[in-house]
């Protein structure tokens, strides 16, 4: 059984974190877009748990932009590609108040690897009360520091990811309403992943940030 990560001290605050994912789940939105649910855990016990990347519209059309960030991701991680299994999983069920035993898709190759993640602190009001999630904005090597774009390069010269912090701000966003479809209409969504394998591109750079939301946030 995978399970998550315990009841650590939540990350809510913006910036660079080592640790592993201790959790890469396949992820479905209620609007059927595909994406991956991460839960990501320090070495100190702290956790940001409802990452994600959503990656492929019900349509079956790719979201370019979270690909990018999943071939950041996999390119910090050495990894060529990545697929998913079946397995039981202890999770967080909103319905029952509680974590649970269920089943899930999961991507092995994701978890449990050392991996440093750029979080951003996003403050947002929901059905009129305030929210705190995190978004995950840059990858890097913790044994160097180096991100994406520099592994790819060769030039793992370590500067990007200070370039990263030095910009990186707390993000506020504007209210969400309901839409006709019973769910809320934020601005830009966030993205996800494939659902058996994927493999990235032969080079491809580390993507800008974005916002993170709920699965009813997401707009298509």
């Amino acid at each position: 059984m995978q399970l998550e990560a315990g009841d650590g001290v939540r990350i809510e605050t913006s910036g660079a974190y080592v640790g592993r994912f201790t959790l890469a789940r396949e992820r479905v939105a209620g609007t059927g877009t595909k994406g991956i649910e991460f839960v990501f855990e320090t070495a100190e016990g702290q956790v940001a748990r409802g990452l994600r990347l959503w990656l492929t519209k019900a349509s079956g059309e790719r979201i370019e932009f979270s690909h990018a960030r999943l071939s950041a991701l996999m390119t910090c991680l050495n990894l060529k590609q990545i697929d998913t299994t079946m397995d039981t999983i202890e999770a967080w069920d909103r319905e029952q108040g509680g974590r649970v035993a269920m089943q899930a898709e999961v991507f092995p190759a994701l978890m449990n690897q050392p991996i440093g993640v750029v979080l951003r602190r996003e403050e947002r009001e929901w059905e009129g009360q305030p929210q705190v999630s995190m978004d995950m904005v840059e990858f890097f090597d913790p044994a160097d520091r180096c991100t994406a774009g520099e592994i790819i390069s060769g030039n793992r010269a370590g500067r990007a990811l200070e370039r990263v912090l030095q910009n990186l701000r707390d993000r506020v966003a504007p209210p969400t309403l309901p839409n006709d479809n019973g769910f809320s209409s934020p601005p830009p969504a966030r993205q996800a992943t494939p659902a058996a394998s994927y493999a990235p591109p032969a080079a491809s750079a580390p993507p800008p940030s974005a916002a993170s939301f709920e699965d009813g946030d997401i707009p298509f």
